[in-house]
């Protein structure tokens, strides 16, 4: 059975500790009380999804056969590489999103939303720290309680 992947992005609005961060990008279980507090006071937007099919056979940054998987995997690659980070929402990065969400030939369909609603919420959010993320703020209003 092939897995699905959703990607929500959280504009959180703290800088959170790098060592929170590790924790995050690592999907480990250890407490985060800056990054679920940030969840909490995040604001989310749906992107799209993806399946295994769509994952390259070369995993490079910025690479994924649809838009939501190559934003997903240039976020994991600027908030790991270097040193560990929520990366921020900066005019460059929202150039460099938008880019990378931009269709290409070669990409299998996906569930996605349109570019400037993606767009918009990142220019809404400009300054604020920016993660990928599974669910949307119902899951983690309940879980972070």
């Amino acid at each position: 059975m092939e897995e699905i992947y959703r990607l929500w992005l959280a504009a959180v609005p703290s800088a959170i500790p790098e060592d929170e961060a590790r924790i995050h990008w690592n999907c480990k279980d250890d407490p985060t009380p800056t990054l679920d507090e940030g969840l909490r006071c995040a604001s989310y937007l749906y992107v799209g999804s993806w399946g295994d099919e769509h994952e390259p056979e070369n995993l490079h940054a910025g690479q994924g056969h649809c838009p939501a998987n190559r934003l997903f995997s240039w976020l994991f690659y600027i908030g790991t590489i270097d040193r560990y980070q929520v990366p921020l929402l900066s005019e460059e990065l929202v150039a460099r999103l938008v880019e990378l969400y931009r269709p290409r030939r070669g990409d299998l369909p996906a569930d996605a939303i349109e570019l400037p609603r993606l767009d918009g919420f990142l220019r809404q959010h400009l300054g604020l720290y920016l993660l990928p993320q599974e669910a949307g703020p119902e899951t983690y209003a309940q879980v972070l309680r």
